[in-house]
């Protein structure tokens, strides 16, 4: 099968010696995303394969047997996938999109604003499509909203790249001396359950890393991760590290700030480095979704801070530890790991990953995931509730 992937990319750049910036550029301004599309990427088998829009429609259609969308927080306001709707309508092929979520402060928040174009998108991938793959139950909901009944709660193709049915997270009796790797995001406040508890939050995770000295893993904070990544902060951008000092209310001035950062802020644009980082830590803690996810597919704990529709919705299809960040009193890592349930992670990680490989099968697709159970072992097709 030869397949194009669209979406999120599906490895690092190939051209060597790029910038910091032309790295984060190729990733889609969040380094996270390298999780969506490079997992899905590896858990498929194919005879030819290639990335992105370089080709025409028409080429596409010579070449491809199948377009491939590694989709993220697609169903959002402010992204208008117009342009992407009329390149796959033209292209003609098959289509199967897996990831897709929708993005709100809350669900059940009204989703009439979303633009023509991504709406369109939607329709033509429904009609191209056996079953589409969303990222939990609320995005069903949208969808079946939209009009459009054939879709899947699968979560997100990142869950699955251990491609190991049997994943088990290595849980420590004390956390009290834990090597405890923290993230999190300056851009969660404008869509989060609560503004400015989330403002609170990020800055009493970024003053707790600054006074212990943990690493803090950055994926699309400007300028933080150029300096995390090693990079010299241009002059014009210095102005805007003390604002973001000044903002989170840090204790220390914006060159104290960046001290911090080049010996403790951590940026990673592969997954290779990322996964290395991760087997040095004990544990994640963060509001970033895949930063945190990255964790538990390499048998490390990880407890999310939900802060969003898209975050607990995810987190709720896949039973990962989480709490709400409006319910965040104070910033304690180490309590909220002790009491982390991850037999529960494991038990739906294994519903979910058979679940997976059927929805991988149904589109046609060959898959790596190893020892996934059939629905007639499962007693049948799995429905789209909890």
């Amino acid at each position: 099968m030869r397949i194009l992937f669209l979406g999120a990319p599906v490895a690092p750049h190939p051209q060597p010696g790029l910038t910091s910036e032309q790295k984060y550029s190729y990733v889609g301004q969040n380094t996270g995303n390298l999780l969506i599309g490079q997992s899905l990427f590896e858990e498929l088998n194919f005879s030819e394969h290639a990335f992105g829009r370089r080709f025409t429609p028409e080429e596409v259609k010579e070449r491809f047997d199948v377009i491939v969308i590694a989709a993220a927080n697609f169903i959002f306001r402010n992204f208008d996938f117009g342009d992407l709707a009329d390149f796959v309508d033209k292209a003609g092929l098959p289509i199967v999109m897996v990831g897709l979520g929708a993005q709100a402060p809350a669900q059940g928040g009204s989703f009439d604003d979303i633009p023509v174009g991504t709406r369109r998108l939607l329709s033509i991938v429904s009609e191209r499509t056996k079953v589409i793959g969303v990222r939990g139950y609320y995005t069903a909901e949208v969808m079946n909203a939209f009009g459009h009944k054939n879709v899947r709660a699968v979560g997100c193709p990142s869950l699955y790249r251990a491609q190991n049915r049997e994943l088990k997270i290595n849980v420590l009796n004390d956390y009290s001396s834990a090597r405890i790797s923290l993230n999190g995001s300056r851009n969660v406040f404008g869509h989060s359950y609560a503004p400015a508890i989330a403002l609170r939050v990020e800055s009493d995770m970024i003053k707790l890393a600054i006074k212990n000295g943990l690493s803090y893993v950055f994926q699309n904070e400007d300028p933080e991760l150029y300096i995390a990544a090693g990079d010299q902060l241009p002059d014009e951008k210095s102005g805007h590290l003390a604002a973001v000092v000044g903002q989170l209310g840090l204790p220390v001035s914006a060159q104290e700030y960046a001290e911090y950062l080049r010996a403790n802020g951590k940026t990673f644009f592969t997954l290779g480095e990322w996964d290395t980082y991760i087997q040095g830590v004990d544990a994640v803690v963060g509001s970033r979704f895949h930063g945190t996810l990255i964790a538990l597919t390499n048998g490390k704990p990880g407890v999310i801070i939900a802060h969003d529709s898209r975050t607990t919705e995810m987190a709720e299809l896949m039973h990962i530890p989480h709490i709400r960040i409006d319910n965040i009193q104070k910033v304690e890592p180490t309590a909220w790991l002790s009491a982390a349930d991850f037999g529960g992670f494991e038990a739906q990680y294994r519903k979910l990953y058979d679940r997976f490989a059927e929805f991988l099968s149904e589109n046609g697709l060959s898959h790596k995931l190893k020892h996934a159970q059939p629905p007639a072992q499962r007693g049948g097709q799995i429905e789209l509730s909890s």
